[in-house]
């Protein structure tokens, strides 16, 4: 009586190793997509406890706390290449930048200054006035009239900042309420 060995047949190890091959092409962009998501997710966390810090010392220090939503930028003298250089964080100033090249903050990027009671201030930026009519002209110097008509008016910035990466077109915004606190983070397309 002989027992016949046991073990897999060449045919049946290439098989199963084309199969594993088919499923591993299939996987690694859904893969990849995965590792894109959770990479925008961990930088809307860390974006938003940014702003529990700042709100958390304003209130501490009882003084105005600003974050700074962009850097300045400083050419390399050696190489000549520009790259963005945020200053150290102080007691009273937080910088903030995305930490991916992926990820970009596309909403407004203006300053936010919490008070000294851990508030937010409004954010406003001056646009066009779209009534503006440079026909209107002062009746005394024959010049056109901007107190009445101002060419640039401020327009209020929301407490809403969205931070978009552009390879998978999916965004994420924070939500920051008046009293200074992150009331939401939800998920969103890049526009």
């Amino acid at each position: 009586m002989q027992r016949k060995e046991q073990g897999f047949t060449l045919i049946e190890l290439m098989v199963t190793i084309a199969v594993l091959a088919i499923i591993v092409t299939m996987a690694a962009p859904s893969f990849g997509n995965l590792v894109a998501k959770k990479r925008l997710d961990t930088a809307a966390r860390d974006f938003a406890l940014v702003f529990g810090e700042a709100r958390g010392q304003a209130i501490s220090l009882r003084k105005n706390i600003t974050i700074k939503l962009t850097c300045p930028t400083e050419a390399d003298p050696s190489s000549g290449e520009t790259k963005i250089v945020c200053p150290a964080n102080t007691a009273t100033t937080f910088s903030w930048i995305s930490p991916d090249d992926d990820i970009e903050l596309t909403s407004d990027a203006i300053d936010v200054v919490f008070t000294g009671l851990g508030s937010a201030k409004q954010r406003t930026k001056m646009i066009n006035n779209p009534h503006f009519d440079n026909t209107q002209t002062d009746s005394l110097t024959l010049t056109p009239s901007t107190d009445a008509n101002p060419s640039k008016i401020e327009e209020i910035v929301p407490l809403e900042f969205t931070l978009c990466n552009a390879e998978i077109e999916t965004s994420k915004i924070i939500l920051v309420s008046k009293t200074g606190t992150v009331d939401s983070i939800t998920t969103g397309v890049c526009s």
